[in-house]
């Protein structure tokens, strides 16, 4: 009996330690989305990003790109990234940009991304589960999951922020 529970021990040990190991980080899962869908390059190594889920029905999405278009501007040259995915196609972006001439988001912009977005929304526990924007994903400089929220006010601008002071050097 000793030699059977000996042998069930060793088999499992070995099972376990050959494995595959999932990605060490968030950042590994994440570049591996935009290798295959997406016309965003990959984060680099020790690049944080800041990343958006909008759309141009939602109102609150709208409102609050101004104060984050200040952030862009803010943090240029740092080394960080602020990426904005939308669900939308590109073709019902460059329609909502004919009514509103004046719109500008700063941010490197994706359309259509269903893979990338539903690795985003993944991320929220929240209440909402994902289905709610505009969502933001903060990624520090180590690839992991700083921080994920819904919902455009100002504590969310101070989230960011916050975030940018602790992630970001322009070295």
């Amino acid at each position: 009996m000793k030699a059977l529970a000996g042998f069930v021990l060793s088999l499992f040990i070995f099972l376990y330690s050959n494995t595959e190991k999932t990605s060490s980080n968030f950042k590994e899962d994440f570049n591996k989305t935009l290798r295959k869908s997406s016309g965003i390059p990959e984060l680099a190594q020790g690049e944080a990003a800041v990343i958006n889920v909008w759309a141009t029905w939602c109102g609150p999405c709208i409102q609050e790109i101004p104060e984050m278009n200040e952030i862009v501007h803010d943090y240029k040259g740092e080394n960080v990234r602020f990426i904005a995915f939308s669900e939308e196609t590109e073709k019902v972006y460059e329609t909502f940009l004919k009514k509103r001439k004046s719109f500008q988001f700063d941010y490197e912009l994706s359309f259509g991304n269903k893979a990338a977005t539903a690795l985003l929304k993944s991320l929220d526990k929240s209440d909402y589960k994902g289905r709610a924007i505009p969502l933001h994903v903060l990624i520090d400089k180590n690839g992991e999951v700083a921080d994920v929220f819904v919902g455009a006010s100002p504590i969310n601008i101070q989230k960011i922020k916050g975030f940018l002071e602790a992630n970001t050097s322009s070295e």
